[in-house]
């Protein structure tokens, strides 16, 4: 990695070749040259022997690391007998810009522009002295968006959307792209376009410090400032701007002009004598980016693909068919017809009846449009922004449109889909594994996001079922332990008032201020004890605690004194107050949500207790874990004493009446059963109840369903919920053509 911060960790895969082995102990080295760590000299840290068969999440203990600085290690293990292996082959890692001060030699810079959708130019042309170069980096940040080039060559995008104050940068290493003796050019493009879900409106600025080191020992810099040029990409229209989903804020339809392409913009000889200087805010930190900025490791890995099928319909009209639901952006290479000409392009998930879709045709409340610009010759059409999207319209192609020239350009975070397989004689079942895997990587953007169409916002309710599967399964680690962050940030800037503590934001970072909903907040603590499972990273639960230990005091304020259950617990609004239970309201399959003490929430709570003992525990913290343990037994007793009706079901919670609800919901009884605290007389009945009703919860809970099915021994049940084409479920989904998953199992 390039740009760490100033912890980090190491992990490594064993690959012993004899049977039934297992690491014993480890030893790290971690050196200043890769002749140090050749001659295993450890200078920057030389951990010893360590007898544990920890593998993952290892913390640096050595001297503390410096700013821009490469760093080269190895690792060896001793195996259950105490024999030792070789050393690994080297890696390597370069720190990031650790502290405010050294950004120095760059500046903030910026277009000056009020555009709605601000498609932004910036270059710097600087020759370099003839001298070998050992390595060199380059430091970025920007709002919104930024694509990185050096002689014209790719270097990388970001970066990750947060409020200025905790703005992101990445790291690159740009060593192989610069050319001593000779002129170089870096280039940047920036694209700013407003706040939306997931994404605070912020404000327009770019800032890039590289780093280039000599062998003879010198550096030099190369800074953001006044000497930069810079210009407003035209082609990229403006008249006429229409925004995709205004309620949303996730951008706007790309009219992109041909004829106004600036394609070799990023080249050493495309002449620039037009652009103006930029304009510098100034040194960091100035506002509103006040803060030290924030390394970030997560990056968007960008494939291109070719369409399954592509067909030609009445007259120059062509339906692209990309195979399933892809988050990413249509790469055309159009050619001919006459400049100035309009072609009209939509993106979608189905097809009518003739094979099309229809102009107007809006998918989740989205307008899917596409428009480009002949030019008269040829050029490539590529948007800035994503949608998801399986199907892609042109309706007056000037050329026929072949796999040749439309390829489709998939984004999402990285992921390791080699991490992972799963077979078995049941094709359906194969087929809903395969379904499930791909939603992972369409919804696993800059952050994990609900909908990579509507609302690109990382919902915590999504991002916590998301984030749970794609770490064992597609060895996700660095966007997981960001969010984690992200959100616990929220609970600081929204929720730091005493009688707020403890609640966090459903979506962050965002544009519209706090908003929180109570039971997204509840699934924040096991999705902590399960990163902590999957990464053993300790030094998180013990910086986070007290944050942690809030959301269990904000559970407590909360509980009646007189029923021991959690009652109208705060947060939301509408059809959120109180608790979400499940969404869209449909697949609450009836739950009544006029009860104050509602079941879910209460099960909901003792997961919540239950990991903060758990957490309590590997922090040494004795007595908080009593506490929350206490807290949890106490509970689970009151529930089965106020929740229980006199069928032996639990009701869907208590009304203000202090009546208890008559309706016995699969959600009020699956919580208890997967919790393990039905009391073996209901046993039996409780399980019954859970298989009657099928699937009768919908995405935001079915993780409990899978669970109080799994751990009790239903089989046959479980295998249904997965794979039955005529009830709610995955296999219905897939027999009705879904490619990714859906929010409701009721859709088409």
């Amino acid at each position: 990695p390039v740009g760490v911060g100033a912890s980090v960790w190491f992990g490594w895969h064993s690959n012993d070749v004899d049977p039934n082995e297992i690491q014993s102990s480890w030893q790290v080295l971690v050196a200043s040259s890769f002749e140090k760590l050749s001659n295993d000299e450890g200078d920057v840290w030389d951990s010893g022997r360590h007898e544990d068969s920890l593998q993952n999440h290892i913390p640096f203990g050595g001297i503390a690391l410096r700013s821009d600085l490469r760093y080269f290690w190895k690792v060896r293990t001793w195996d259950k007998d105490g024999v030792s292996g070789a050393f690994s082959e080297p890696a390597s890692f370069r720190v990031g810009l650790l502290e405010i001060g050294d950004w120095q030699g760059a500046a903030w810079i910026r277009r000056d522009s009020r555009d709605q959708d601000d498609h932004s130019l910036f270059r710097k042309k600087l020759a370099l002295p003839a001298k070998p170069i050992t390595y060199a980096t380059a430091f970025l940040s920007a709002t919104h968006r930024f694509d990185f080039r050096v002689n014209g060559e790719a270097v990388g995008k970001g970066p990750s959307f947060n409020h200025p104050d905790s703005q992101y940068y990445h790291g690159y290493d740009i060593t192989h792209l610069l050319k001593p003796g000779r002129p170089n050019l870096f280039a940047i493009r920036t694209h700013w376009f407003g706040g939306g879900q997931g994404r605070p409106a912020a404000e327009r600025g770019l800032i890039m410090k590289a780093v280039i080191h000599y062998a003879d020992g010198t550096d030099a810099v190369v800074g953001t400032d006044g000497s930069w040029l810079q210009t407003r990409d035209e082609a990229w229209l403006l008249k006429g701007l229409v925004a995709r989903n205004r309620g949303e804020g996730v951008g706007y339809v790309e009219n992109i002009d041909g004829r106004l392409l600036k394609p070799d913009w990023d080249s050493l000889d495309f002449d620039d004598s037009s652009w103006k200087p930029a304009t510098v805010v100034g040194p960091h930190p100035i506002k509103p980016w006040t803060s030290k900025l924030v390394p970030d490791l997560t990056r968007i890995t960008e494939k291109e693909i070719q369409p399954v099928s592509i067909t030609r319909k009445s007259g120059d009209k062509y339906v692209v068919d990309l195979g399933k639901v892809w988050a990413g952006m249509p790469r055309i290479r159009f050619s001919g017809g006459k400049a100035g000409e309009t072609i009209t392009m939509r993106g979608g998930y189905e097809l009518d009846a003739s094979g099309e879709i229809k102009p107007g045709t809006k998918a989740q409340s989205t307008v899917m449009e596409y428009r480009a610009i002949l030019n008269g010759r040829e050029f490539t059409y590529e948007p800035v922004e994503y949608l998801g999207l399986r199907y892609f319209q042109i309706d007056n192609a000037p050329m026929p449109v072949t796999s040749d020239n439309f390829r489709f350009i998939t984004r999402h975070s990285t992921l390791d889909d080699s991490a992972s397989s799963f077979e078995s004689p049941d094709s359906t079942l194969n087929g809903v594994w395969d379904l499930m895997k791909h939603s992972l990587f369409t919804c696993a953007q800059e952050a994990f996001v609900d909908t990579p169409t509507r609302e690109k916002g990382g919902f915590l309710g999504d991002a916590s079922i998301q984030s749970t599967v794609a770490m064992p399964i597609l060895n996700e680690r660095t966007l997981t332990r960001r969010v984690l962050g992200e959100y616990l940030e929220s609970m600081d800037r929204y929720w730091a008032k005493p009688d707020h503590r403890g609640r966090i934001n459903a979506v962050y970072p965002n544009n519209d201020g706090g908003r929180d909903i109570p039971d997204f907040t509840q699934a924040y603590l096991p999705w902590v004890w399960n990163y902590y499972m999957e990464t053993g990273d300790r030094a998180f639960l013990e910086a986070s605690w007290p944050r942690l230990a809030d959301i269990g005091a904000y559970l407590d304020r909360h509980t009646d004194k007189k029923t021991g259950l959690v009652t109208r617990l705060t947060g939301g609004s509408g059809p959120y107050q109180f608790g979400i239970i499940d969404w869209p309201p449909t697949m609450r399959y009836g739950y009544d949500m006029q009860t104050d003490a509602r079941t879910v929430i209460n099960g909901w709570t003792i997961a919540d207790y239950d990991a903060l003992a758990r957490i309590a525990a590997v922090l040494g913290k004795s007595t908080e874990e009593t506490n929350f343990h206490n807290r949890s037994e106490a509970l689970k007793s009151a529930m089965n004493r106020h929740l229980l009706t006199p069928s032996g079901l639990y009701g869907d919670g208590i009304a203000a009446s202090g009546t208890l609800s008559n309706h016995t919901s699969q959600h009020a009884n699956m919580f208890p059963l997967a919790l393990g605290m039905v009391p073996p007389e209901h046993r039996e009945k409780v399980v019954g109840h859970i298989k009657d009703k099928k699937m009768s919860v919908g995405m935001v809970t079915v993780g409990w369903l899978v669970r109080a099915l799994g751990e009790t021994g239903q089989g046959v049940p479980l295998l249904d919920l997965f794979t039955k084409p005529d009830q709610p479920g995955w296999g219905r989904c897939l027999n009705r053509g879904a490619t990714a998953t859906w929010e409701a199992w009721d859709s088409d």
